[in-house]
């Protein structure tokens, strides 16, 4: 039940809350809030949009990821593990900062790129308020989404399967196009459909690109239509269920285009992956990767801090006033604050919610809990701003004052993205053999003595791990908190969109660089602990 109320009953209020308008006091079924959008030319652009740039950045997102993943896996680049980490990076940096990044490389009047250009004559050669634009900003963030995804496949994969290829006769581009790519299609087809439905549900990106030239996306359209005096929820409602539609049928494409094939190729015979020897290639492989970094990670990483630094936009005078803002200012303080009790409490939440669901999943033979995972899993393929609404509709429904308070915004978050927990925490806990904790109570322990000193610190590692992911995403969500938050619950997140919308860059620089400070350093510090204690107890 508790779950449910996390996960299920905000989907089902979005869903109701698009055909059903209050009067006098009790509900009616309408569909006026349906015909609206479906008779206005201004809905359908923005679904064209939405569909566009979406299919656009998932296969931007594909190509690049499924290249990284093949070169970093399955080749000798040198410093592939490196290279590896650094490339997905992007899944740490907020998809509003990154946007921002790229509006101080490629805006028309202030690009930094742009800026020498037109002063050598050749006017401004890159608008980032496009199209192009926005797939590629949208695409290089959620190309390490397919990366992960396929190079786990690849190091998964029998090399046998290619060393047979080759001995037939079949040349290495002919082999990965023949067989190493066919044979982990359902990892790419996963990547892209992950992809897809993120570049739907994002809103930071296409607000910040698309609203400038009038190109609206779906997401963009809602948090308009949230603008207007009084907000038309029923319009919003429907809006966020176009995306749930699009989300949906992403989903059973996939299913339909695996159905009925099989791709197994691991077996109890034992294997390593086989690297693929490029020789002096892997130089130029290596350059083109670094490349790629440079222009999606570093740079705009290295553009933010030189912003923040500066008393406007790439005015050639620097200050630390921006930096000085951020603990001088009240608004920083507070945001703050809220940011991380939100953020705390929500992935610790998270995690124990996700590690309760997989132990029941894994564990235990109880009724229903394959319902129980379908419920939780629901939310995952569901964008964060659909998602968010439902909640909002959910708790103003509800007799229980929680709605415009912090914990609003906490509950929403574990509902969405409990599902993350429960992926992460269930892959190791089937790794580990039930005998183990069968032996600890043959010994006499109790169910409680065998959790906490067999099962919880051999899934410690998935744990810690899925903490550090639910936080990174936490301590920088916009969509998620922006039609749940109010006065005295504002992030940091809300206060960066708010200070962009007035135009004051440098000083959203500079929240910029606390937001990615506060989610890759802890990131960075959780791991290290973790790494310090694992030598220490070998």
């Amino acid at each position: 039940m508790v779950l449910a109320v996390f996960s299920l009953f905000p989907l089902i209020a979005l869903v109701v809350r698009g055909f059903v308008e209050t009067e006098g006091g009790r509900l009616i079924l309408t569909f006026s809030a349906v015909k609206t959008v479906m008779s206005q030319s201004g809905y359908w652009f923005a679904a064209w949009n939405t569909v566009v740039v979406s299919i656009g950045s998932m296969i931007l997102a594909a190509v690049i990821g499924v290249i990284l993943a093949w070169c970093l896996v399955r080749t000798n680049v040198p410093f592939a593990r490196l290279l590896e980490q650094l490339a997905t990076m992007p899944i740490f940096i907020p998809p509003f900062i990154g946007a921002f990044a790229w509006v101080l490389i490629g805006a028309p009047r202030i690009g930094l790129f742009n800026l020498p250009a037109k002063g050598l004559g050749f006017g401004e050669p890159l608008d980032i308020y496009t199209y192009t634009g926005l797939i590629w900003t949208i695409g290089i963030y959620i190309a390490p989404y397919v990366m992960m995804i396929v190079a786990s496949a690849l190091r998964n994969m029998d090399p046998s399967l290619e060393e047979a290829a080759q001995v037939a006769g079949l040349s290495r581009v002919q082999t990965m196009f023949r067989i190493t790519l066919p044979v982990v299609a359902p990892s790419i087809l996963s990547g892209s459909v992950l992809a897809f439905v993120i570049s739907i549900g994002l809103f930071g990106t296409p607000v910040l690109l698309g609203m400038t030239k009038e190109i609206y996306l779906v997401t963009a359209r809602i948090y308009l239509e949230l603008q207007q005096f009084p907000p038309s929820f029923g319009i919003v409602a429907v809006l966020a269920i176009y995306l749930m539609i699009l989300s949906v049928i992403a989903n059973l494409l996939q299913g339909w285009a695996l159905r009925g094939r099989s791709f197994v190729t691991v077996t109890g015979k034992g294997f390593r992956p086989r690297i693929i020897q490029l020789a002096a290639g892997r130089y130029v492989v290596a350059s083109i990767i670094w490349l790629y970094l440079l222009l999606t990670v570093i740079g705009p990483i290295i553009i933010i801090v030189a912003a923040s630094v500066s008393t406007y936009t790439w005015s050639g005078k620097f200050t630390w006033n921006n930096i000085a803002f951020l603990w001088e200012s009240q608004d920083v303080r507070s945001t703050l604050w809220n940011s991380l009790i939100i953020t705390i409490l929500a992935a610790s939440a998270t995690t124990v919610l996700g590690l309760i669901v997989s132990w029941i999943t894994a564990r235990t033979r109880m009724r229903g809990r394959q319902f129980l995972e379908h419920v939780v899993l629901l939310p995952m393929s569901v964008p964060s701003l659909a998602f968010a609404l439902g909640v909002s509709f959910f708790w103003l429904w509800v007799p229980w004052s929680v709605y415009g308070t912090v914990w609003i915004i906490i509950i929403g978050l574990i509902g969405r993205y409990i599902s993350y927990s429960v992926r992460s925490i269930t892959s190791s806990l089937i790794q580990i053999h039930p005998e183990l904790e069968e032996s600890a109570r043959i010994s006499g322990f109790g169910w409680g003595s065998t959790m906490w000193r067999v099962t919880l610190p051999l899934v410690l590692p998935a744990i810690i791990s899925s903490w550090v992911m639910v936080y990174s995403i936490f301590i920088s969500e916009l969509s998620m908190v922006l039609p749940l938050y109010t006065t005295s619950s504002r992030t940091l997140s809300i206060l960066s969109f708010d200070t962009w919308a007035v135009g004051e860059f440098s000083l959203v620089a500079s929240l910029s660089l606390l937001q990615l400070l506060l989610g890759v350093g802890v990131m960075w510090f959780v791991t290290h602990i973790t790494k310090q204690r694992q030598i220490a107890a070998t």
